[in-house]
Formats: structure tokens, C-alpha cells, sequence
């Protein structure tokens, strides 16, 4: 049984600001609170060993984080929840590291594993992947949590992301806030690329990409594993500056890339069901029209020669092509085909120098292109300098996420792809 004696933390003896006089609040085990701006700190006051922990983790972020975490959370361009997360597992791996006893965890076994059901059952693999970066270094507590996600998948991929922040956050030893800055900016960037498509965001059906989270976090894993846990995981590299060239297309082309569908009183399969009573037209029709998207990264890692951009315009009729590559500090983004017609062949080829530098850039400029939108691109971006960054790359898998933007690694997949959606009349 649990003795009822009150147990008082004492928050001035870490408080690194001398004069400041403390109070201490009672407050139930799964509520906690510490105010710093306000020197209130609310903890349960019971002498159980959960209990005990929650008190030296509330003392920790007394000692070791700052006052206002949420205007470094605004300055950093961070989700709050993400900042926190962050923080908590400094914190619990920090006590453990200056001797503090962190096996008893901060909660029950038994709610903890009740808790880790529901999260699975209910929740999204954001919060499944927060929740188990918050609980690294909690003892039992994380070893409930590491059991539970590893035997459901796709949770088990977040036990090796939170793994991999606690590696990124300690690369350079007993880690200060700005260690907490670097590690959450690299979860946020990684949470942003494996967020769910928005609803708006439709493929053709037989473009669509039938990957799973498993699948997808796989391969962002697999990427990610690439860079390591310093540097050049956690410090984004800056764009290039973009500039876009129009040179002349007096090269007509025949045939359609894309379709329009409009709504029609005639059809088989009601469509528009809402429009009964405004016209009629609850039927759908479809028509060939100029459409999609093809921007092809011509970087020196691509290895293309002017017959490959060549392959690629003549299999995407009526659709708009650009190409781009890079030099030190900035590139180009030249359209070589759009509304029907195309550049005379001493424009076919690499735009600028041999560098990415403005995969992002580019990137944008196809997100506001015609539907289906193709990036022709073997995956390897990069920002000013030519070099590389795992923010860099996952700041592209997101936008390519988020706005539809399939990926095709070479010519020959890219035009595979385009022969799908070609519209011309066969003979």
C-alpha cells in the first residue's frame, strides 16, 4: 500500500534564477504542469515511484528549458506538439544520464498499456509517432510502448523514427535546447512528407498510387538512413533562386494528354446528383482536352542526353514540359511544351549547370500546373552549393504528397507513365 505522506519537491535547489520563490501545487499523475513564466509547479505529491518520476521530469524542465518554448516553436516554424515531444525525451534521457532513477516510468504499467490500445485503435500514425518519442527514456514505461507499436504495423516504423531522433539528438553529447531546435525540425519535416494527402488531391485511377504507411515509411526510412544523425540530417541547406525562360514554341503538336469531364443529361451512372433540381445534368461525360504536367530534372546525376527529353515531348502531347538544372546559387526552369506547341530543338537540353540547387522552386512551379502533374527525378536534390540535406529531400516528398505530384526515377518510367494517359486517337 502506498504510504499517504506528502512528498515536497524542492524546485529552488535547480532553478538556476537565485531569487525566485516557487509554489507547488498537488495535482493528479497524468496532469502535471510546469510554469516557469510563473513559477507554479503542479505534481502529484504521493511518495509512489511514478509519482517520484514525474516530479524530478518537472524539476528537469525547470533546470534545462527555457521560459517561452512556444516562441521558439513560432520563431522555428515548429508544431508545438512536435516541440514537446522533443523536449520531453531530452529531458527523460538527461536525468538518466546525471543518475536519476527513470525505470518505474511516470504512469502504470497497466494504464500505460491501456493507453498504447486505444492510441492504436483510434489515433494516427502522427500521434503514434509523438507519443513514442515523448516516452523514450521512461523505463517501463517506454518498454510497454516499444512492445505494443512493435507488434502493429505501421506503428512499428515509429519505435525506429524515435530511435533515430534520440541517435540525431545526442550526435554531438549531452544535449542543450537548441538539440531539441535540430531533432524537432527533423521529425517536423518527416511528419509534414508522411502526412495523408489532402482530400482535393486526386489521381487518375490508374495512376494511383496504392503504396501503404508501411511502404511509405519504408522507403522515407531507407532515405533517411542515408544521411546519418548529423549535419546533414537536421540542417536545412537554402534554395537557389529560380528563374523561368519562355523561349519560343513554334513546333505545333497534335493530340491530348489529359480529359475534361463536364456534366451531361444523358449517361448511365448518376454523378452530380446534387444538381437534380438545378438543370438536370446529374450525368457525367468525358472529353479529350490539353492537360498534365511533366518537369524533368536534368541534373548531372540524371545522366540525360537531348533524345531522352526528346522521348519524353513526344509522348506528352498538349501537356506543359519544363526542364530545370542548376548552377553555384541559383538555376533555370525552361518550358519546352505548352498549349499545343513546342521549342525548336536547340532548346532541347540541360537549362543551366549540372546542379539540382532548385528542386524545391521547381517543384512549386509544378504544383500549379495542369493535372496529372510528373517529376521526372531520381530522388537526389539539392540546395545551394549542390549540397544536401534529409529537410531538403523531405520538404520535396511532402510537397510532392500534398499536391499530387507523382515521381518517376528515369525516362523509361516516366514514359511508361505518359503512354497511359495519352489521348490520341489510335489508328
Amino acid at each position: 500500500m502506498t504510504n499517504k505522506r506528502l512528498v515536497y519537491p524542492i524546485p529552488e535547489a535547480v532553478d538556476d534564477k537565485a531569487n525566485r520563490q516557487w509554489r507547488i501545487q498537488p495535482t493528479q499523475p497524468l496532469s502535471p504542469r510546469v510554469y516557469l513564466k510563473h513559477s507554479l509547479l503542479m505534481v502529484p505529491l504521493d511518495d509512489s515511484p511514478q509519482s517520484r518520476l514525474i516530479r524530478n521530469h518537472e524539476l528537469g524542465h525547470i533546470r534545462w528549458s527555457p521560459p517561452n518554448p512556444h516562441v521558439a516553436a513560432q520563431r522555428n516554424k515548429l508544431d508545438m506538439d512536435v516541440l514537446q515531444a522533443v523536449e520531453d525525451m531530452r529531458i527523460n534521457t538527461k536525468l538518466s544520464e546525471i543518475g536519476v532513477d527513470t525505470g518505474s516510468g511516470s504512469i502504470s504499467q497497466s494504464v500505460v498499456k491501456a493507453f498504447a490500445d486505444d492510441l492504436l485503435k483510434r489515433d494516427g500514425l502522427r500521434n503514434i509517432i509523438l507519443t513514442m518519442v515523448a516516452v523514450i527514456g521512461q523505463g517501463a514505461n517506454e518498454d510497454v510502448v516499444r512492445e505494443k507499436f512493435l507488434a502493429h504495423p505501421p506503428a512499428d516504423k515509429a519505435v525506429q523514427l524515435a530511435d533515430m531522433a534520440r541517435k540525431i539528438m545526442w550526435d554531438k553529447g549531452s544535449p542543450r535546447f537548441k538539440d531539441t531546435i535540430r531533432t524537432a525540425k527533423w521529425l517536423q519535416a518527416l511528419l509534414d512528407s508522411a502526412a495523408q494527402p489532402s482530400e482535393g488531391v486526386r489521381l487518375p485511377r490508374k495512376l494511383y498510387l496504392s503504396k501503404t504507411d508501411q511502404e511509405y515509411l519504408e522507403g522515407l526510412m531507407k532515405m533517411l538512413g542515408g544521411f546519418g544523425t548529423g549535419s546533414r540530417a537536421t540542417k536545412k541547406v537554402p534554395w537557389g533562386k529560380m528563374k523561368v525562360e519562355t523561349p519560343p514554341r513554334p513546333r505545333k503538336v497534335t493530340g491530348f494528354l489529359g480529359i475534361r469531364r463536364a456534366a451531361s443529361e444523358e449517361g448511365v451512372i448518376p454523378r452530380y446528383g446534387h444538381r437534380l433540381l438545378v438543370d438536370g445534368r446529374i450525368f457525367c461525360r468525358t472529353r479529350r482536352q490539353r492537360g498534365g504536367s511533366v518537369l524533368i530534372d536534368c541534373s548531372g546525376s540524371m545522366n540525360l542526353t537531348s533524345d531522352d527529353l526528346k522521348n519524353i515531348l513526344s509522348h506528352s502531347p498538349g501537356a506543359v514540359v519544363a526542364c530545370y538544372s542548376g548552377n553555384t546559387h541559383d538555376g533555370v526552369l525552361r518550358v519546352l511544351a505548352q498549349d499545343g506547341r513546342q521549342v525548336e530543338e536547340k532548346w532541347i537540353g540541360a537549362p543551366a549547370g549540372g546542379s539540382n540547387v532548385i528542386d524545391r522552386p521547381s517543384l512549386e512551379w509544378l504544383s500549379k500546373q495542369p493535372k496529372p502533374r510528373i517529376w521526372v527525378c531520381d530522388g537526389q536534390v539539392t540546395g545551394v552549393g549542390d549540397r544536401v540535406s534529409a529537410i531538403n529531400t523531405l520538404e520535396c516528398e511532402a510537397l510532392c504528397r500534398q499536391r499530387g505530384i507523382i515521381r518517376r526515377d528515369d525516362v523509361r518510367l516516366a514514359v511508361e507513365m505518359l503512354q497511359k494517359l495519352d489521348r490520341r486517337r489510335k489508328p
